[in-house]
């Protein structure tokens, strides 16, 4: 999911925010962080003029992502929970 197109970032943080898989978060944790700095980067150059509340939340973003890295670098590797009939089991 590779791109130079930086008005996807609030797509790429969803996708993290809601992402199920462990292994693959760190991989688009890494897209999105990536493509917040370059639209961060953008802004600053004035390529292309953005508003203060988007300025506002890309910090957000990137403190978002930076404690969600947090969180799942505390999570113990063994512990897993995957879904039954509905309901969250802890295996």
């Amino acid at each position: 999911m590779a791109t130079t197109d930086t008005s996807d970032w609030s797509d790429l943080l969803d996708v993290v925010l809601f992402q199920a898989d462990r292994v693959s978060l760190g991989k688009y944790m890494e897209q999105a962080t990536e493509a917040i700095h370059r639209r961060m980067e953008e802004l600053q150059k004035g390529e292309h003029p953005g508003s203060i509340p988007e300025r506002v939340a890309l910090r957000n973003a990137l403190t978002t992502l930076a404690e969600l890295q947090r969180i799942a670098h505390a999570r113990k590797p063994n512990r897993s929970v995957r879904r039954e009939g509905g309901q969250a089991i802890r295996g």
